[in-house]
């Protein structure tokens, strides 16, 4: 009977350590992430993206006010 509880505290300690090995380098990895960055660089790469294909096809950008009189502006391309 002994040897099964000191069986059984065997296993619910090396479960321990390993859970708490597990959470730490969960931890560690999860330091690593930093959204604000990783944002950032998405959204410089879609609006370089944009400025060379719409340098490439010669398109000016045209920006309206919300509820100003010109809703569109229709492209007069070559």
């Amino acid at each position: 009977m002994v040897s099964v509880l000191l069986f059984t505290a065997l296993i619910v300690v090396l479960i321990f350590f390993y859970m708490l090995r597990k959470a730490k380098a969960r931890r560690d990895s999860s330091a690593n992430i930093d959204s604000v960055r990783d944002y950032h660089a998405a959204y410089d790469r879609v609006r370089t993206h944009k400025n060379v294909r719409d340098r490439q096809n010669n398109y000016q950008t045209y920006v309206t006010k919300y509820n100003s009189t010109e809703d569109y502006r229709e492209r007069n391309g070559h």
